[in-house]
């Protein structure tokens, strides 16, 4: 299925364009029919000429209302959608909102549709595109193909026909893997289908039966049904219109302009360091509003210079980088930003921008996986994932950990000075030291005359201080977490493998073990782990099954395991017993420039 949005000045021609192309209504209100004005958004479809390698000759149409006081709406539906018939009517030209809808699309980073002149049994269609050509000149939207019609005696329509099926032809296929966006640009219950949303899926598939996630602290939708183009399907993969019945409660403030997402495969956040272009440039607002998708967020401005600012919005946003955004001042378009950081570091004040700019100048505007592993240092490839940068190519040098060269070397040379007398360091010091967030990158990036041993950084030829016994059981759990396993022997396996009390006591002493309860003892860096697994039950209160269910472990690991967890500050304990992640839990230097 194609997708496209209508753009163009008021009483232009755009639905009664699309009546003549669909035999549809778009306009879906009595009040709108009756004023003969759009007001929100319509949806219409039909099918164009396909060949034998296109069998889906649908075309589904956003039908934007052109009047100043609907921006908003238009950009919630001319948002998700990959081009655009922007139309000019012959005996109108080009007009103040024609001008307003070019600079949203060329903001939006939309660079292919038509451009349709409309009415022209009324005037001679060359001045009007001739007009347009000028105005669209040194946008994104300055080739596009034309095409002059008259909804109302026929004339063109199958010239528009035939153009859009070359326009299908020439769009980009889309990633059916990718992970699922949904901007929701409508929200309604319907009798027999509860909670129902609509929007353009642009990539990735979606289908009965997934969960979709909304907002931090709201619980997940699951899909209940689907529908393509008013016809019910158990599949539906990107680009197409859907509607989604969903099962579950809607957030507190409804889902408009909300985006659902496969969970796991974004990240929530409410600040984000970005490029601006266009006239915003000239005079960057404290205050503006930023759209993107469906969505239409406040936001305030930190600008640190050379282009770059830091927006810290109304409401999270699942943002990854190269994300556009249109900025609009008094519901006008000031101009665009490009999303290049989702998870910015803590920049502190005063001549602390500057640095950032600089930093932020040379940033690709593209994800770019050599570029943001040097940038942040350390970072989890899962991390780089959900902000939209391929990690195919990665190579980890722990679990999912990437680190660049200059974080190798500060490394190296901190662990160098800290072993120069030839003396066993203790690792727990030197890890707090160099801010480590996980105590097996420090094992992973020692140099090789180094060795990690007992709790302690030592020659890689001193010998181990456990006992025989004491130290197959270590490695043999060391192995297991290795593997993302969270073992701890029982009192009885520690008989059978003959190692007591005492040997236990050492193991934890020298850091090797940890200690959870009485009877409970697991490797070094299980608790760090699993909290890092509980990620995504961030968004709302879990109990300790889920969370046993997340770490795949036994009851009798998984209660003292949370209880350590409750004690280090990384979960809290509800009344109810259910358990929360700690909003400060995890300060990594991940995101560190």
């Amino acid at each position: 299925m194609m997708v496209l949005a209508t753009a163009g000045h008021v009483d232009h021609g755009k639905s009664t364009l699309l009546r003549a192309l669909t035999g549809m209504e778009p306009d879906r209100t009595e009040e709108e029919r009756r004023r003969g004005l759009s007001i929100d958004l319509g949806f219409v479809w039909t099918t164009v000429p396909g060949g034998p390698d296109l069998p889906d000759d649908r075309v589904a149409f956003v039908d934007v209302p052109g009047h100043e006081r609907f921006l908003a709406t238009m950009l919630a539906g001319a948002g998700p959608v990959p081009a655009v018939l922007f139309a000019v009517a012959a005996d109108g030209g080009w007009m103040p909102q024609s001008q307003e809808h070019a600079a949203a699309l060329d903001a939006l980073g939309v660079r292919d549709g038509l451009l349709v002149v409309t009415r022209r049994d009324l005037a001679d269609p060359g001045p009007a595109l001739a007009r347009a050509r000028t105005a669209l000149a040194g946008t994104g939207l300055a080739e596009l193909p034309a095409v002059a019609v008259s909804a109302r005696t026929g004339q063109g329509l199958d010239e528009l026909r035939t153009a859009i099926a070359a326009l299908r032809d020439r769009l980009p296929a889309p990633r059916t893997d990718a992970p699922v966006r949904l901007w929701a640009d409508r929200a309604f219950t319907r009798p027999g289908h509860g909670l129902v949303v609509t929007g353009t899926l642009r990539a990735g598939t979606l289908a009965k039966g997934d969960v979709l996630h909304t907002a931090p602290g709201e619980p997940p939708l699951t899909v209940r049904g689907l529908e393509e183009l008013g016809r019910s399907t158990g599949r539906s993969t990107g680009p197409a219109r859907v509607a989604v019945a969903l099962r579950g409660e809607a957030p507190r403030g409804g889902l408009r302009g909300t985006a659902l997402c496969a969970p796991g495969t974004y990240t929530l956040t409410g600040t984000a360091d970005v490029r601006f272009a266009g006239a915003v440039l000239r005079r960057v607002p404290p205050r503006l509003t930023v759209h993107i998708g469906s969505a239409a967020v406040p936001a305030e401005v930190r600008r640190f210079g050379r282009g770059t600012a830091r927006l810290v919005l109304g409401r999270p946003l699942p943002l990854r980088i190269g994300d556009r955004m249109v900025v609009t001042e008094h519901r006008r378009v000031v101009g665009s930003a490009v999303v290049l950081d989702p998870l910015p570091p803590y920049v502190g004040p005063r001549r602390a921008g500057g640095r950032r700019a600089d930093a932020l100048a040379a940033h690709p505007g593209t994800p770019d996986l050599g570029y943001e592993t040097e940038a942040r240092g350390l970072v989890r490839a899962a991390t780089l994932s959900r902000i939209g940068v391929d990690c195919s190519a990665a190579a980890p040098v722990t679990d999912d950990w990437l680190v660049s060269a200059g974080e190798r070397r500060r490394i190296a040379a901190a662990v160098t000075e800290a072993t120069a007398d030839g003396e066993p360091v203790e690792a727990n010091g030197l890890i707090r030291r160099l801010g480590l967030p996980d105590r097996a990158l420090l094992a992973a990036l020692l140099p090789p005359e180094r060795t990690l041993r007992a709790g302690r950084i030592v020659a890689a030829d001193r010998a181990d201080p456990l006992p025989a016994a004491a130290r197959a059981l270590v490695e043999s759990l060391e192995a297991g977490l290795g593997r993302g396993e969270f073992l701890a022997p029982t009192p009885a396996e520690l008989t059978g493998l003959g190692v007591g009390r005492r040997d236990l006591a050492l193991a934890v002493g020298t850091g090797r073990l940890v200690r959870l309860s009485e009877t409970v003892h697991v490797a070094a860096g299980v608790p760090e782990r699993a909290a890092d697994a509980l990620a995504p039950l961030a968004e709302y209160p879990f109990t300790v099954s889920e969370a046993r269910i997340r770490w795949n472990v036994p009851r009798r690991i998984a209660l003292p395991l949370i209880e350590h967890l409750d004690r280090a500050g990384v979960t809290r304990r509800g009344p109810d017993d259910r358990r929360t992640l700690s909003p400060t839990h995890g300060p990594t230097r991940e995101n560190s420039t």
